[in-house]
């Protein structure tokens, strides 16, 4: 197996009014972390340059256009991990059947990607996800305060805020349209005041006959009731792997349940946290799981959630890339 990670080149398309924003750098720092600890670790990675740098993100890793998945093909990959944005249309779509693909299906994530659906769709078939509500304006709303505002196709805790009153949700909404960033319609939740984990969801492989969760991992630190974004606060600084995961069952099988009813075909990661009654409710299905590496020098602090999950489950960062390397699909 020869692989090659891919990254963002350009931005989704929007989906009518609704933008997913761009991350700066197109996960490129995150692709070269994967690529950099393969390579340690003595599998065939496929690289722009034949002499990389560690520091030097893009020589680690291809583009997601024709021109990048071609380049990594011609240099001997046959194998593809699609650590980017996916979506109908999107390039990758003309090399399906013809290389192993390490990632999800870009008509799951053009689906699944928007969160106001996917919990409605969670919602509805009596998970406990979130009860969110479509909105352009604060009139749109008639649930409980304090809520959550935040992108439909967010990224993270990007654009997220907790609103007290109509008043102030209007205001937030008003500053996410003059920001032209993340369209003109958004979704609103009530606000979850309870403690706040994350799980990363794998399906089934080999070990597993149905979809597994890793450890939970407990997130602090919150600021202003959301916890902040990775890119400005690393997650090793604020979250850390339970030590007892008896009191997690319910949620565990619950996130299983909703990987299975998706029908995905790669990691993802669900954001949960509990209400006022003390149950966990799923709020964020991130088709995209963060999967920054500590391995680099300058990178020491870049554990991701899926790391600090696996490390408690006993896996090493090269471990965990196997596990995924495992989902791999033609």
């Amino acid at each position: 197996m020869n692989i090659a990670l891919l990254y963002q080149v350009h931005e989704m398309p929007p989906q009518g009014n609704i933008r997913k924003p761009m991350k700066k750098g197109g996960y490129r720092d995150s692709g070269a972390d994967i690529a950099y600890e393969l390579k340690a670790n003595g599998y065939n990675v496929i690289l722009p340059v034949s002499k990389p740098d560690e520091q030097n993100d893009l020589d680690w890793v291809f583009g997601d256009d024709d021109n990048g998945i071609r380049k990594a093909i011609e240099s001997g990959a046959d194998t593809l991990w699609l650590n980017t944005v996916l979506y109908d249309g999107h390039p990758i779509e003309k090399c399906m059947g013809k290389v192993n693909i390490i990632g999800q299906f870009p008509h799951d994530v053009q689906k699944y990607d928007d969160k106001f659906y996917t919990n409605q769709l969670l919602f509805r078939h009596g998970l406990p996800a979130i009860n969110a509500t479509a909105v352009k304006s604060a009139d749109d709303y008639s649930g409980e305060y304090p809520c959550v505002l935040k992108p439909i196709r967010g990224r993270g805790s990007q654009g997220v805020s907790v609103a007290e009153s109509p008043e102030e949700l209007q205001s937030s909404i008003d500053t996410l349209v003059s920001e032209l960033i993340y369209g003109t319609e958004f979704m609103v939740e009530p606000f979850l005041s309870g403690d706040e984990i994350t799980l990363a969801v794998f399906p089934a492989d080999k070990n597993h006959d149905t979809p597994y969760c890793l450890p939970p991992v407990s997130r602090f630190g919150h600021v202003g009731g959301i916890a902040p974004y990775s890119g400005k606060v690393a997650v090793t600084q604020n979250s850390r792997a339970v030590e007892d995961i008896g009191e997690y069952s319910q949620i565990i099988s619950a996130c299983e349940k909703a990987y299975a009813l998706l029908g995905l075909r790669a990691p993802i990661r669900i954001d949960c946290r509990k209400n006022n009654a003390g149950e966990y409710i799923m709020f964020d299905v991130n088709m995209k799981p963060n999967m920054t590496l500590g391995s680099r020098s300058h990178r020491s602090e870049q554990d991701s959630l899926m790391m600090i999950a696996a490390e408690r489950a006993g896996l090493s960062r090269a471990g965990l890339l196997q596990a995924f390397i495992d989902t791999a699909w033609k």
